[in-house]
Protein backbone atom coordinates (compact mmCIF):
# COMPACT_ATOMS: atom_id res chain seq x y z
CA UNK A 1 0.00 0.00 0.00
CA UNK A 2 0.91 3.13 -0.46
CA UNK A 3 0.88 6.37 1.52
CA UNK A 4 -2.78 6.80 0.76
CA UNK A 5 -3.61 3.06 1.74
CA UNK A 6 -1.74 3.92 5.35
CA UNK A 7 -3.61 7.31 6.07
CA UNK A 8 -6.77 5.20 5.35
CA UNK A 9 -5.63 2.46 7.69
CA UNK A 10 -4.60 5.18 9.89
CA UNK A 11 -8.10 7.02 9.75
CA UNK A 12 -10.02 3.94 10.24
CA UNK A 13 -8.14 3.06 13.40
CA UNK A 14 -8.71 5.99 14.85
CA UNK A 15 -12.45 6.02 13.99
CA UNK A 16 -12.87 2.49 15.08
CA UNK A 17 -10.90 3.19 18.76
CA UNK A 18 -12.81 6.68 19.50
CA UNK A 19 -16.44 4.78 18.89
CA UNK A 20 -14.63 1.86 21.38
CA UNK A 21 -13.85 4.98 23.54
CA UNK A 22 -16.72 6.03 23.59
CA UNK A 23 -18.99 2.67 24.31
CA UNK A 24 -16.68 2.17 26.96
CA UNK A 25 -17.44 6.05 28.94
CA UNK A 26 -20.71 5.45 27.98
CA UNK A 27 -20.83 2.38 30.17
CA UNK A 28 -19.31 3.94 33.08
CA UNK A 29 -21.25 4.62 36.10
CA UNK A 30 -21.17 8.23 37.40
CA UNK A 31 -18.31 7.15 40.35
CA UNK A 32 -15.98 5.46 37.57
CA UNK A 33 -16.12 8.36 35.10
CA UNK A 34 -15.08 10.82 37.78
CA UNK A 35 -12.74 8.09 39.13
CA UNK A 36 -11.40 8.12 35.45
CA UNK A 37 -11.02 12.33 34.76
CA UNK A 38 -9.30 12.48 38.12
CA UNK A 39 -7.20 9.80 36.72
CA UNK A 40 -6.48 11.64 33.51
CA UNK A 41 -6.10 15.38 35.61
CA UNK A 42 -2.66 13.36 37.62
CA UNK A 43 -1.40 11.97 33.80
CA UNK A 44 -1.86 15.71 32.99
CA UNK A 45 -0.47 17.22 35.44
CA UNK A 46 2.63 14.74 35.77
CA UNK A 47 2.87 15.73 32.18
CA UNK A 48 2.68 19.61 32.20
CA UNK A 49 5.91 19.00 35.00
CA UNK A 50 7.79 16.88 32.50
CA UNK A 51 6.94 19.72 29.78
CA UNK A 52 7.90 22.16 31.98
CA UNK A 53 11.49 20.67 32.88
CA UNK A 54 12.30 19.99 29.32
CA UNK A 55 11.74 23.68 28.45
CA UNK A 56 13.77 24.65 31.13
CA UNK A 57 16.83 22.00 30.53
CA UNK A 58 16.31 22.99 26.46
CA UNK A 59 16.76 26.68 27.50
CA UNK A 60 19.93 25.98 29.48
CA UNK A 61 21.40 23.72 26.40
CA UNK A 62 20.29 26.32 23.58
CA UNK A 63 17.19 24.43 22.48
CA UNK A 64 18.90 21.03 21.52
CA UNK A 65 16.28 19.54 18.77
CA UNK A 66 15.30 16.03 20.22
CA UNK A 67 14.70 17.59 23.47
CA UNK A 68 12.31 20.52 21.17
CA UNK A 69 10.56 17.57 19.50
CA UNK A 70 10.15 15.82 23.04
CA UNK A 71 8.33 18.97 24.43
CA UNK A 72 6.15 19.17 21.19
CA UNK A 73 5.38 15.32 21.60
CA UNK A 74 4.57 16.19 25.45
CA UNK A 75 2.38 19.33 24.47
CA UNK A 76 0.32 17.20 22.11
CA UNK A 77 -0.60 14.87 24.43
CA UNK A 78 -1.59 17.15 27.26
CA UNK A 79 -3.67 18.79 24.40
CA UNK A 80 -4.98 15.50 23.87
CA UNK A 81 -5.31 14.50 27.67
CA UNK A 82 -7.15 18.31 28.07
CA UNK A 83 -9.71 17.35 25.01
CA UNK A 84 -10.55 13.93 26.77
CA UNK A 85 -10.67 15.14 30.39
CA UNK A 86 -13.36 17.76 28.61
CA UNK A 87 -15.10 14.62 27.39
CA UNK A 88 -15.35 13.12 30.48
CA UNK A 89 -16.66 15.98 31.99
CA UNK A 90 -20.00 16.18 29.62
CA UNK A 91 -20.31 12.40 29.78
CA UNK A 92 -20.80 13.13 33.82
CA UNK A 93 -22.87 16.47 33.66
CA UNK A 94 -25.08 14.37 31.45
CA UNK A 95 -26.67 11.69 34.01
CA UNK A 96 -29.85 10.18 32.91
CA UNK A 97 -29.55 11.50 29.17
CA UNK A 98 -29.29 9.53 26.44
CA UNK A 99 -25.63 9.63 24.89
CA UNK A 100 -24.99 9.24 21.13
CA UNK A 101 -22.02 7.33 20.30
CA UNK A 102 -20.88 9.94 17.43
CA UNK A 103 -20.46 13.40 17.87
Amino acid sequence: MGGDGSEFLQRDFSETYERYHVESLQNMSKQELVKEYLELEKCLSRMEEENNRLRMESKKHGGETAETARVRQLELEVDRLRAENLQLLREKDLPGQERSPCK
